[in-house]
């Protein structure tokens, strides 16, 4: 087996058309083009989301309940296999695990039980993932999206490179000096590349070339007191010679964007969209997007399959009911005639999707 090799950026006739970050001075901000943007909350904003709304989340204590509504199936490396050319499976939050024609990888990877910088506070895990980290097939490469603590697991990091001490990070800008402050990318053959929006670099693999580019999300970043939006964020595509993956990251809803991929790198046979975390709009509308946004994500980027993500595993802090990312999903994809050869589906943690046959599909 060759080993898998990452080339410098790659000039792209596509690179200039794809929004840019603006850079003020140390910090990284949203462009005036994302007019969905309207800034971060404010104090009176919280003072409203924390003391004048009902939180409906409701996630149940029983355990036995979780296990009915929301199952988790324990896999290992020897489970993760398809006779597809393109199969995934949910990890739990964004961590999606991907074979795309033979090269895997995983996005945003978090195995925390909290997901902050402390073990007694901070959104706590009521999911569990459905593999541990010891049990993960050899890994090609990792995107990572931002710096939130519930997308960047610094334990998991650490310990997926000395499992995989040849994995590439593919990681947005300002993020590869704090991986190699943690000591990924410093010593053995792992690297990190760090790349800004409308940037894509060539991974190599048995002869096989993929493409993989940095695209624009509308969110934040911050993982310190005095850090924020040092670290820029994004979303992810993956270009095999047939197959497309598309991994939105945490975003709002850059609608104008969202076109661009599909036009330019679409259509997608397979991306991630979050669809919780998203109430009260008030709140949450900027940085995350919601069921029905989420559909004209999969719509927009011209996706034939998407799986919902960011949902039903961490007590987040919005306020919809638990299940209802999944339920509403369900819901207005069976009200759209339009998009009915299409799919948009949760999946259970664990449960191995298929890139359907195109043959069968189309019959």
């Amino acid at each position: 087996m060759s080993v898998p090799t990452t080339s410098s950026p790659l000039n792209s006739e596509y690179e200039d058309e794809f929004a840019k970050p603006v850079k003020n001075g140390k910090t990284y901000e949203n462009p005036k083009s994302f007019t969905n943007w309207k800034g971060l909350p404010n104090f009176s904003d919280f003072f409203k989301f924390r003391f004048k709304e009902t939180d409906n989340e409701n996630v149940p204590s029983d355990k036995k309940i979780l296990d009915v509504e929301i199952p988790v199936h324990n896999i290992t490396s020897s489970d993760f296999k398809s006779e597809s050319d393109l199969f995934a499976t949910w990890l739990g939050h964004a961590t999606v695990l991907v074979n795309l024609e033979g090269v895997t990888f995983l996005t945003d990877p978090v195995w925390a039980d909290r997901a902050s910088f402390t073990s007694l506070a901070g959104p706590k895990r009521y999911r569990p993932p459905p593999m541990k980290l010891n049990d993960l097939p050899q890994l090609d490469f990792a995107v990572v999206s931002h710096d939130h603590y519930d997308h960047l697991d610094v334990d998991a990091v650490k310990k997926i490179t000395d499992l995989n001490p040849q994995i590439k990070w593919f990681v947005p800008m300002g993020m590869k000096s704090w991986m190699e402050s943690n000591g990924i990318g410093i010593d053995g053959s792992s690297t990190v590349t760090e790349l800004s929006w409308g940037e894509s670099v060539e991974f190599e693999k048995d002869g096989k070339k993929f493409q993989v580019w940095c695209l624009p999300a509308q969110h934040w970043g911050q993982r310190g007191p005095f850090d924020r939006n040092r670290r820029l964020w994004s979303g992810w595509a993956v270009i095999g010679e047939n197959r497309r993956f598309y991994y939105s990251g945490d975003t709002g809803n850059c609608d104008s964007e969202f076109k661009k991929f599909g036009e330019k790198l679409g259509p997608f046979d397979l991306a991630a969209i979050p669809i919780g975390a998203y109430e009260p709009r008030f709140f949450m509308k900027s940085q995350h997007i919601n069921p029905e946004e989420a559909i004209g994500v999969h719509e927009l980027i011209r996706s034939k399959n998407s799986i919902g993500i960011h949902w039903g595993t961490y007590h987040m802090g919005s306020y919809e009911y638990y299940l209802e990312p999944r339920d509403k999903i369900k819901e207005l994809m069976d009200s759209r005639e339009d998009l009915k050869n299409t799919t948009f589906v949760t999946i259970e943690m664990g449960r191995i999707w298929e890139a359907p046959d195109e043959k069968i599909k189309n019959l």
